[in-house]
């Protein structure tokens, strides 16, 4: 018994092996940008085009990436700022109501010899204006004075703040459309560029950015990186989408970025990356959303889309059209993209960063 326990061990060994080698993508090692250049020699101007298309995209992308952040950020200190200011706001009608209270104590009390000085007087500051009240003020209700002209002068301050965020908040608007817009041409200029190259140039070139995008998930995240189970897809048509690695990047509310944003064209279809059977969902930061669980138990998210191809519970096939992009959600007024996440352990397990699964699927 114990020998065959001894023979069936290096066996278990090879099978968790092999096991391991499919849950985990391996750096495609050997290729170099040398190799690249030297298989695209006669698609040369093209694939310097699509380099510098998808550099400017790369930079478009993060500036756009900052952009959003910074504008999450002058839109919570305004909601701050206005809060403030409410608060101020009722704090000095407050105050004025209770110097209200003090002129008419007075007038009852016999402290005002002028009856009609409070019905005369069109406001507080009238009121507060009138010698027979300072002078009556001066034995109890100069505090309260103090208190008025105090938060007066809160209120002006914390005003003339929101105004100023209110331009600052303008300016980021601007900032982040702009930063939108250019993605968006980098992004069909990138696209475009590498549609023209030739097959076996871009076949090279897609085994070097696999690789580069492998060895920097290592490098970043050895122990949480994308995990690819058995068969797996691109969500999109290869080649028609856009992308960037945004694992880890801040989102509001002290969020982090679990997953990848793919960039593509207003209802570019949306494929079922394995087989299995699809959730759909409508509502918070996703809009329109779709959980995949895949036949083998991985989980994947698709969030942001146009609209649904499926109904939820439906079963469906790898490949299959399950949606189409859009920018439903938070993204709305964005650029049409689709947020993907791959979870390994299903619905509720961890994510894990997806961008060398797409790398290595998409181009």
């Amino acid at each position: 018994m114990a020998a065959a326990k001894a023979h069936r061990r290096p066996l278990i060994l090879i099978t968790l092996s092999a096991l391991l080698v499919t849950m985990f993508p391996q750096p495609a090692f050997g290729v170099t940008r040398a190799q690249v250049n030297e298989a695209c020699a006669e698609s040369r101007e093209q694939l310097e085009e699509y380099r510098t298309a998808r550099h400017a995209f790369e930079v478009s992308a993060l500036g756009f990436e900052d952009a959003l952040h910074d504008l999450e950020r002058v839109e919570a200190k305004q909601e701050r700022i206005q809060g403030t200011l409410d608060s101020h706001a009722n704090e000095l009608i407050s105050i004025q109501e209770k110097i209200e209270e003090q002129a008419v104590q007075l007038y009852m009390m016999g402290g005002l010899s002028n009856t009609g000085v409070i019905f005369s007087a069109s406001s507080v500051d009238e009121f507060m204006a009138t010698s027979e009240f300072l002078t009556a003020a001066a034995t109890g209700g100069q505090e309260s004075i103090d208190d008025l002209l105090a938060a007066r002068s809160e209120l002006g301050r914390f005003q003339d703040e929101l105004a100023d965020t209110r331009l600052e908040l303008i300016d980021a608007k601007r900032e982040a459309e702009d930063f939108r817009d250019r993605q968006q041409r980098a992004m069909e200029a990138e696209q475009e560029a590498y549609a023209k190259l030739d097959g076996e140039c871009r076949a090279l070139q897609k085994k070097y950015e696999e690789q580069l995008a492998q060895e920097e998930a290592l490098r970043r995240q050895r122990t949480a990186g994308s995990i690819q189970v058995g068969s797996f897809i691109c969500p999109f048509t290869p080649g028609r989408s856009s992308f960037i690695d945004t694992w880890g990047a801040p989102r509001s509310g002290g969020r982090r970025h679990k997953g990848t944003d793919m960039f593509a064209a207003w209802n570019e279809p949306i494929y079922a990356v394995a087989s299995g059977t699809v959730f759909t969902r409508n509502f918070g930061l996703g809009g329109l959303a779709i959980w995949l669980t895949a036949n083998n138990g991985v989980a994947y998210y698709y969030a942001h889309l146009s609209s649904f191809n499926v109904g939820s519970g439906q079963t469906v096939t790898q490949g299959q059209t399950i949606g189409f992009n859009g920018d439903s959600g938070n993204a709305k007024g964005g650029s049409p993209h689709l947020h993907f996440e791959i979870h390994p352990g299903g619905r509720g397990s961890a994510a894990a960063n997806p961008y060398p699964t797409l790398v290595s699927a998409c181009k």
